[in-house]
């Protein structure tokens, strides 16, 4: 009876090291093997992105996860490992968020400090439920549960979509072109299954068939997107300022005037070159130009000489309902009549104003301060002091110019898909992103933003315009091909034609169909594995 227990045992140990399990003894030595490789592939996942290289590592580094997940026996070790591995990878790719060049106060330093380092954990923990998921759905369900998760992190107040995998490849046009079907998520998905496939290439004994789905999975999307890019037809010239103001400069009276000399100066330079449209950075004017009337007239006067149109970031500030946004408007050529001599006395006025939509969480806005009491505290003079806009704002340009119509996205909002693509089909033929990234300072921070936004021109099919205060300013073509653009911290003035855009893709028809589907999926998936594990459960009697 002794002898066959023993076999039993062994006979029980050997399965459980073929479906990966491995003996206690062991276990220790497995778990401390698994986080230096999880340690090492979060690490290279980061260099993935801009301003990196090494984008080919977005194809491998999820392969020591897939590893740790089908080998472990527990759930509770896939889940913490998973959570190493997420915190890892968003640490080194936003380590430079706790240098930001902000000014503020000693006790909103802190909470900064506090906050980044929770955002970390936070983002993190959706990597620890991607494990946690794909071990017991099974790991040819990662692609779509990774595309479901990146999906959800867009979502409510604290919504922060920034390293969605699909980022990584912006720099090869033709693969990307998989966005304007599926969105940043498919492109996500796909990176999981090319990760995938490379695992199963590892260890499966049929290598001839991976390497094979390989070369299909790279050379199918490669080609569709070969086929798609064309040549660009032009609209009009634009000319896009970027004044290389320092973020740390405190506004006192002095500073704006000299900086509003300055920014009229380089407004006078772009008009040289007899542009259509000339586009200001976020926040360019330092004061609400829609209350300061002396400024804006300075403007209108410019843009009514030139027969230019002046777009411009601008902090708004509603006085009877005593609340901040951070704003743009369009300043119209009007071609007033020059024997009017009432012309210096005429009042400006904004027929459109775009209040920003989506706010940066804590630091523009308390995420849930309206539902939350608690959160109020939060609040400080330095920080969430901003109030989110809720209208759709199309702006127009003159109606003989091929096109005409365009939405602004502020600083954060390019990062976000929905955001974007409500835009464009109400009416928006290109898209402009103002941003301040000097806040970023010289580290990887500006490179990963002016990426993401790249991403909206690829799903919508058109052209972004994307002027920083600091760099890096911008013109992309539909098919996210950067056409011009400028350096880091230098003052400078781009000048270029506006692409047309493509007539529609299926990404702005459809919107996110991929991502309702994987759900669909999903539930179903969840059905069956709850069938399969109740009818695997052994009867009492």
């Amino acid at each position: 009876m002794h002898f066959t227990n023993r076999q039993h045992l062994k006979r029980k140990s050997q399965l459980n090291y073929k479906r990966g399990y491995y003996p206690k003894d062991n276990e220790d030595l497995f778990v401390w093997f698994a986080v230096l490789l999880l340690i090492v592939s979060g690490f290279l996942l980061s260099l993935s992105f801009a301003p990196y290289n090494a984008r080919f590592f977005a194809y491998v580094s999820f392969i020591p996860l897939f590893f740790i997940i089908t080998r472990s026996s527990s759930y509770k070790k896939v889940f913490l490992l998973g959570l190493l591995f997420g915190f890892i990878f968003f640490f080194f790719h936003l380590w430079w968020l706790y240098f930001l060049m902000v000014p503020v106060t000693k006790a909103t330093k802190i909470l900064l400090y506090l906050g980044i380092t929770i955002l970390l954990g936070y983002l993190a923990l959706y990597v620890a439920i991607f494990s946690l998921l794909t071990k017991f759905f099974g790991l040819l369900w990662a692609p779509l549960i990774w595309a479901l998760l990146e999906f959800l992190r867009t979502k409510s107040e604290i919504g922060f979509p920034w390293a969605l995998l699909g980022a990584s490849q912006t720099p090869y046009t033709p693969l990307i072109q998989i966005a304007s079907i599926f969105g940043v998520y498919g492109l996500s998905s796909w990176v999981i299954l090319v990760n995938l496939l490379f695992y199963y290439l590892l260890i499966k004994k049929r290598r001839l068939l991976y390497l094979i789905s390989i070369l299909l999975v790279f050379f199918v999307p490669l080609g569709y997107g070969i086929l798609r890019v064309k040549k660009n037809t032009f609209a009009f010239k634009v000319a896009l300022v970027q004044p290389n103001v320092h973020p740390n400069e405190k506004g006192d009276r002095a500073s704006r005037e000299r900086l509003t000399e300055e920014l009229i100066y380089l407004i006078k330079k772009a008009i040289k070159e007899q542009p259509k449209l000339i586009i200001l950075p976020e926040t360019a004017t330092l004061v609400d130009i829609t209350k300061d009337q002396e400024l804006a007239r300075r403007f209108q006067s410019l843009a009514d000489e030139n027969g230019v149109y002046i777009f411009s970031g601008t902090p708004i500030y509603e006085r009877y309902s005593n609340v901040y946004y951070n704003g743009a408007v369009l300043l119209e050529p009007k071609f007033y009549p020059r024997s009017d001599s009432n012309y210096e006395l005429i009042s400006v006025e904004f027929s459109k104003i775009y209040r920003k939509i989506r706010l940066v969480p804590f630091s523009e806005r308390i995420p849930f301060i309206d539902k939350i009491p608690f959160m109020r505290y939060l609040e400080t003079v330095d920080m969430g002091s901003c109030s989110p806009g809720h209208e759709y704002t199309i702006f127009e340009l003159e109606d003989t110019l091929p096109v005409n119509k365009f939405a602004a996205l502020i600083c954060f909002e390019s990062i976000f898909p929905d955001l974007a693509r409500n835009f464009v089909i109400r009416g928006a033929q290109f898209l402009v992103n103002i941003t301040n990234d000097g806040w970023f300072g010289n580290t990887p921070g500006p490179y990963e933003h002016c990426e993401l936004a790249i991403l909206r021109a690829v799903e919508n099919g058109v052209p972004l315009l994307r002027c920083a205060n600091n760099g890096i300013t911008l013109i992309a073509d539909p098919y996210g091909r950067i056409l011009k653009k400028t350096t880091l911290f230098s003052m400078k003035v781009l000048t270029g034609e506006v692409p047309q855009p493509l007539k529609t893709t299926i990404y702005r028809q459809y919107g996110d169909f991929f991502i309702v589907g994987a759900a669909c999926l999903a539930m179903i998936g969840l059905i069956v594995n709850i069938i399969i594990k109740i009818k695997k459960k052994p009867k009492r009697f």
